[in-house]
């Protein structure tokens, strides 16, 4: 009996690991439904707009702030890996965009309401289910908002369609030799590990998995876009290394980029530095509207 005893306590902390990373992982699953995206946008007295869209027989779904005004700029907002649309709520809800601009973001196929669980690990896949709600809504003059693992599907959507109009890019994963892995990952991955997870982590290391291989398949469409773009990134992000800033200004040419180096900032620059990127989505719109 006390060898038993021994024994548990010798694996009381394995088995404490194990209990935490499954309540964290529950947490985790990047869903809102959409009676509570609507009674969100309510208090901000907002009149949230679902879409739901069809992409090779799959759902996916689009969050805008109001109906879609469609004498007006469009901000699409993509999210990472992993994610949901709700990442981007904060710039939704914020009322001086709202009176310039639609406001919409997605949850990528795998995520939130949009074929959950299901990964799709094809960037051009990515890019073409977004670009669904462009083309079925006829929306003009859209600006893309991507950061970390969207970034990679926006440069694929502007590489597709080039009549998207503007881009804002913020620390993208987008250098196949700079592709970072961490240890977690391996336990996201690992048939006997990876049941501890949710199944919006099991997307997200599906995604990582595979990314070099897309990111090298997209490596040379770069150079043709022909789409301005506006690219950050922070010089303590360790998530994302800086150095991908290095691949982007030795693709993307020169009278297209404008690059934004953000001095100690980390990976989330979109949330931390939220004035610094909502000062510059006004400028574009005011720049569109200047030109119309």
């Amino acid at each position: 009996m006390n060898e038993i005893v021994k024994y548990i306590y010798k694996k009381q902390s394995l088995i404490l690991s194990i209990l935490l990373l499954m309540m964290l992982s529950s947490c985790f699953t990047f869903k809102v439904s959409d009676r509570k995206i609507e009674n969100k946008f309510r208090k901000e007295n907002l009149k949230a707009k679902i879409y739901y869209e069809d992409y090779s027989g799959k759902r996916i779904r689009f969050i805008a702030s109001k109906t879609i005004d469609k004498s007006l700029p469009t901000i699409l907002f993509i999210h990472g890996a992993p994610g949901a649309g709700k990442d981007y709520f904060k710039y939704l809800a914020d009322i001086d965009l709202n009176k310039k601009a639609n406001l919409i973001t997605v949850d990528r196929l795998g995520y939130g309401y949009s074929d959950y669980g299901n990964a799709e690990t094809s960037i051009t896949s990515q890019a073409e289910s977004i670009y669904t709600i462009i083309e079925n809504e006829q929306l003009h003059d859209v600006i893309l908002v991507s950061w970390s693992y969207g970034v990679a599907i926006a440069g694929k959507m502007n590489y597709l369609h080039p009549t998207i109009s503007d881009n804002l890019m913020v620390a993208g994963a987008v250098s196949p030799k700079d592709e970072k892995f961490f240890a977690i990952g391996k336990l996201a991955h690992w048939k006997g590990t990876r049941w501890l997870f949710s199944k919006a982590l099991r997307v997200s290391d599906r995604e990582k998995w595979t990314h070099i291989d897309e990111l090298n398949k997209m490596s040379e469409d770069w150079q043709h876009i022909k789409t301005p773009i506006t690219y950050y990134h922070g010089t303590k992000d360790k998530i994302v290394p800086y150095i991908n800033m290095e691949f982007i200004v030795s693709k993307v040419p020169d009278k297209y980029l404008d690059t934004v180096t953000v001095k100690n900032a980390n990976h989330f620059i979109l949330f931390k530095n939220y004035d610094l990127i909502k000062r510059k989505l006004l400028n574009l719109i005011d720049e569109k509207q200047s030109s119309n």
